[in-house]
């Protein structure tokens, strides 16, 4: 039982919902986090004509949250390729290592590309706060630019409490805008899951 309290206990302290903050202002273009073989990629640099966007889902391994999107993720990540929007998976705790997250993407049957971002670069400039949380960007003439940051769903109200079915699928639709051209404004939405923290 002793131990049952204590699971809790941290389960607690690493989720909930954090106020975000700005997405800085700058060059998203020049931004390097790695890959799991340790090089530097810029996932906003030169984006192809006929790539309409980039999406990213911030996670960890240790996040029970973020462990249960596995399936829609996986999801999501053919729609985005159906519409010709780029789409990565980043894990942001520093101290998972290449090999415990190719483990983990086997354990959930992640597909798709991964990034690691130790340093939370791509986390400051998307403002992300919260572990899994969406942030897509649009492609533009002159720098990429955030379209959409927050929410897979609003499946989860809060940690421990959580909707039979979502019934708002908000990346999903950030997706769809940026297939089929609409007018793009950033939209925000508050992610639950687990605090994205200096770590280190």
């Amino acid at each position: 039982m002793r131990g049952a309290v204590l699971t809790g206990a941290i389960v607690l302290a690493i989720c909930g919902a954090v106020p975000r903050p700005a997405a800085a202002a700058q060059d998203f273009s020049a931004l390097a986090v790695l890959d799991l073989d340790g090089t530097a990629v810029r996932p906003l640099a030169s984006m192809p004509a006929n790539i309409r966007g980039v999406v990213f889902v911030f996670t960890r391994t240790d996040c029970p949250i973020a462990n249960r999107y596995a399936p829609e993720i996986d999801r999501l990540q053919r729609r985005a390729a159906g519409a010709s929007v780029d789409f990565w998976l980043v894990f942001v705790d520093p101290g998972e290592h290449a090999a415990h997250i190719r483990e983990h993407l086997r354990s959930f049957g992640y597909g798709g590309r991964v990034l690691r971002d130790p340093d939370h670069v791509l986390v400051r400039a998307a403002g992300a706060t919260i572990a899994p949380e969406a942030a897509v960007f649009v492609r533009e003439a002159r720098v990429p630019r955030l379209i959409y940051r927050g929410r897979i769903d609003d499946r989860y109200l809060a940690p421990g409490r959580m909707r039979p079915a979502a019934t708002a699928h908000d990346l999903e639709h950030a997706i769809d805008s940026l297939r089929d051209a609409r007018r793009l404004t950033l939209r925000e939405t508050q992610a639950v899951g687990c605090v994205i923290a200096d770590l280190r």
